[in-house]
């Protein structure tokens, strides 16, 4: 599947890793099956790990992810962080949060490893 999503129920955590051809057709599936998922409950934070996509999105494609994340911080009250490793995916998640978190919110960030996304959305303020 080419993206897939596992619950750490334990930390109200769920990771979303894409790979493959990761198109605008399976980020859509997947963002509602999350937005549908009864047993992550609108606390948990989200880490949406993106590294192993093929796509690299045109600005329209950009601004149709962004609408996902921005039903994704409606319906959730927690973090969420996007994790992009090479300069070009950087810039296109900075863009896409940007649209997305319109009132400034700043529970969506850019992280360039795990291990940093981790540390922030499991932080000792963490919503």
């Amino acid at each position: 599947m080419p993206f897939e999503h596992i619950v750490d129920y334990d930390n109200r955590l769920a990771v979303v890793r894409g790979s493959g051809e990761g198109s605008l057709d399976e980020i859509a599936n997947s963002s509602y099956r999350l937005l549908e998922d009864q047993s992550i409950a609108a606390d948990y934070a989200f880490m949406f790990v993106v590294n192993s996509t093929a796509l690299h999105p045109t600005p329209d494609q950009m601004w149709t992810i962004a609408s996902f994340l921005e039903r994704m911080l409606s319906r959730f009250t927690g973090r969420m962080a996007i994790v992009a490793s090479d300069d070009g995916r950087i810039s296109a998640a900075h863009l896409i949060t940007f649209g997305a978190d319109k009132k400034g919110t700043g529970r969506l960030r850019v992280f360039t490893s795990e291990d940093q996304a981790r540390v922030w959305l499991l932080g000792a303020d963490h919503q």
